[in-house]
């Protein structure tokens, strides 16, 4: 194993889903910059362009597609432009998602249909698409985005974590389907990172307070340190981890 140039992702071409939010921006990023080729698809162009400027001064391919979660009639399509794109696919990045905070009893079916819709019944449609692209080459990565939520009972988010358990389950259940194909299937369950989706609670200072003194580490997480772990998980280093969900969240599972 060369340990050198262990992230070298030079000719791997990725996808990633949900590449235009804060996460999703910095794993296409970091992969662009260990040189990789890389499609994000989102429905924000303009976040988009920001995203591929940051991109572009690595010198490789990197393209936007623009795609709703809410429409899986859309997954199929999408996919197949991506590896027109690229020339096919090695990694995918199955990050997009979003989530809906409010006590379970005031929860509604239309809440229920479109979170479950979009953070697990997409990624599951999308890993199957990719994965019909990787099987032609025998070789694959891809990694979910689960969440510390899947682990914890956390209130007001009871759809959000049941999709997100069902997404560490998926990985088990895909990773042991495709192993033989040489595909690896993984998540990363994030903590709590700065982003839009977790402003309401770290900007306001009393919750934060809180939130920080329940994780050992003392600080929320960077996107840098989840979009670490996608890299290592699909990186060589990573060739012998599949199905698993790796928590990255400072400690907050271990009280």
């Amino acid at each position: 194993m060369d340990y050198k140039n262990l992230f070298d992702f030079k000719g791997k071409k990725v996808l990633v889903t949900g590449g235009t939010g804060t996460l999703g921006a910095e794993f296409a990023c970091a992969f662009a910059e260990c040189g990789a080729d890389v499609v994000i698809s989102g429905r924000d162009l303009q976040r988009a362009e920001e995203v591929l400027k940051r991109c572009r001064p690595y010198g490789n391919t990197y393209e936007f597609i623009k795609y709703d979660l809410s429409d899986a009639s859309m997954i199929a399509e999408m996919v197949k432009q991506t590896s027109v794109v690229l020339g096919g696919i090695d990694i995918l990045c199955n990050h997009a998602g979003f989530s809906i905070r409010k006590p379970a009893a005031e929860c509604t079916e239309e809440d229920w249909d479109r979170l479950i819709g979009i953070d697990l019944k997409a990624p599951f449609f999308i890993a199957c698409e990719a994965a019909k692209i990787m099987k032609d080459n025998k070789w694959g990565r891809i990694i979910n985005t689960a969440s510390v939520s899947s682990a914890r009972g956390h209130k007001n988010l009871s759809i959000y974590a049941s999709a997100k358990g069902g997404i560490s389950q998926m990985t088990k259940v895909l990773a042991n389907e495709w192993a033989a194909e040489g595909i690896t299937v993984n998540a990363v369950a994030p903590g709590y990172v700065p982003s839009a989706q977790t402003s309401d609670l770290i900007n306001d200072e009393m919750k934060k307070k809180e939130l920080l003194a329940k994780i050992p580490l003392g600080r929320f997480g960077k996107p840098e340190e989840i979009a670490a772990a996608v890299l290592f998980l699909a990186s060589p280093g990573g060739s012998y981890i599949t199905g698993q969900t790796i928590y990255i969240e400072g400690g907050r599972l271990i009280d």
